[in-house]
């Protein structure tokens, strides 16, 4: 078999490979025999038929296919073994020509791909998280209050915060979405936790009191995210059964106690223990904006070499996650989701996440090479243990062997090489920084 090579520009090597007549001519009789035991032949037993037969009844054509398909892949795959090239993903056929005596086959393989890293030192993120107010760690003492709070039957007209048992009856444009006996809704007219059809009806029963009968009406937005409610006028009936009213516990050191901290038994104590929470929390969420904003950075100034061929393949796998995705959605309605019903939107969609991944990985794996972070056995033990103690069930936890611990070691080295990068862009890092690393 005689292989010639040609590079391009995008991280492929083209492969020219002329098969000899003699391994042709091999494969083409290993398809006779097979098609001989797939068809049935008027006046042969299966299997028996002569070559000619064999040929006119089926056609030429259909057995040299039946041949391609076990010489292609076969002939590919040596020439890429003999040329030493390492795919990075299965190679692509572009073309056999079938002629004869010889067969020429075009391929083409993906080959690793490259980053060149763009100024990566420079970045700088002077921002701070968001301070944590007063209002954010009373709304939190507020939760603790009222997952201990208790009712007592008022003899008033519903408020806000009150619990209320009423029969209901909600319509939207006229089709009917709820019809309840003895539902109970606690009132609340925070737009953001409850959304506007809720708060729509809640505001409508504030002021019932037990035995009032009402009829209202309300208006939902275009861009609600219940397609049942959304540009619709919602009609409500409603007739109140109770109206309870929510006591809450004091706010005391017996409040405080109640969370079950040791470093918990005041009120103080309470408050300043929220404030560190929401604070770190804020932190978090504040360092992984940054972070995402690092990486889309970073590779909008890096220069990359993918192979369009890898994009597709790991594009396949997107499309997977997609489809159990929604698999698992449609099964809740007893409904099915077939790889079929995937919109061209999801492919263009798919290959755009698939590409992005691509590129977030060379970026992390050059930087990962650049700062080149010092992972002790000390700290690759600690990370086994750590995630050992968390782990959700016993087969989930992690074996300390050699395949482990080089796994985490990888792990333990994105992620200190993230951090320090991070530290470098916030300002917070004295070290100098790292040397641009080419893929």
């Amino acid at each position: 078999m005689n292989v010639s090579r040609e590079s391009s520009d995008n991280g492929e090597i083209v492969l020219r490979l002329e098969v000899d007549p003699e391994r042709v001519g091999r494969h083409i009789n290993a398809a006779v025999r097979r098609v001989a035991q797939r068809v049935d032949i008027p006046g042969f037993r299966k299997g028996k038929a002569p070559r000619a037969i064999l040929q006119n009844f089926v056609g030429k054509d259909y057995l040299v296919e039946e041949a391609m398909e076990s010489l292609v892949p076969e002939a590919v795959g040596e020439a890429v073994s003999e040329q030493e090239i390492v795919p990075f993903a299965p190679p692509r056929v572009d073309n056999v020509e079938q002629t004869e005596p010889t067969v020429t086959i075009v391929a083409t393989v993906p080959t690793k791909p490259e980053v060149v890293l763009g100024d990566y030192q420079s970045l700088r993120y002077d921002e701070q998280p968001d301070e944590v107010d007063d209002e954010a760690v009373d709304a939190l003492v507020m939760q603790l209050r009222r997952s201990q709070a208790y009712s007592l039957t008022a003899e008033r007209a519903a408020e806000e915060s009150d619990i209320v048992t009423l029969d209901i009856k909600v319509t939207a444009d006229d089709d009917l979405v709820w019809d309840f006996e003895d539902r109970q809704f606690q009132l609340n007219l925070d737009l953001e936790t409850y959304g506007e059809v809720f708060v729509g009806l809640h505001q409508g029963i504030i002021g019932m009191s037990v035995g009032d009968d009402k009829e209202f009406s309300f208006e939902v937005s275009e861009d609600n995210e219940s397609p049942q409610f959304a540009g619709k006028t919602v009609h409500v009936t409603a007739h109140v059964k109770e109206v309870q009213e929510e006591v809450l516990p004091p706010l005391d050191d017996a409040l405080a106690s109640s969370v079950g901290l040791p470093e918990v038994e005041t009120v103080e104590q309470l408050t300043t223990h929220i404030r560190n929470q929401l604070e770190e929390r804020a932190e978090q969420t504040f360092l992984n904006g940054i972070q995402q904003r690092l990486m889309t950075d970073m590779v909008e100034s890096s220069e990359f070499t993918i192979s369009p061929i890898i994009v597709d393949h790991e594009s396949q796998h997107v499309l997977e996650r997609y489809v159990q995705q929604r698999r698992s959605v449609a099964a809740r309605t007893g409904q099915q989701f077939n790889v079929e019903d995937l919109s061209e939107d999801d492919l263009n969609e798919a290959k755009e996440i698939a590409e992005r991944e691509i590129k977030n990985s060379l970026v992390v794996q050059s930087l990962v090479e650049a700062v080149d972070p010092d992972i002790s056995d000390d700290d690759v033990t600690k990370e086994i243990e750590f995630a050992n103690e968390n782990a959700p069930s016993e087969e989930q936890r992690l074996e300390d062997n050699d395949e482990t611990r080089q796994s985490v070691i990888g792990f333990l080295k994105r992620r200190r090489t993230i951090e320090q990068v991070l530290k470098m862009a916030r300002g917070q890092s004295e070290d100098a920084a790292p040397a641009v690393a080419a893929g």
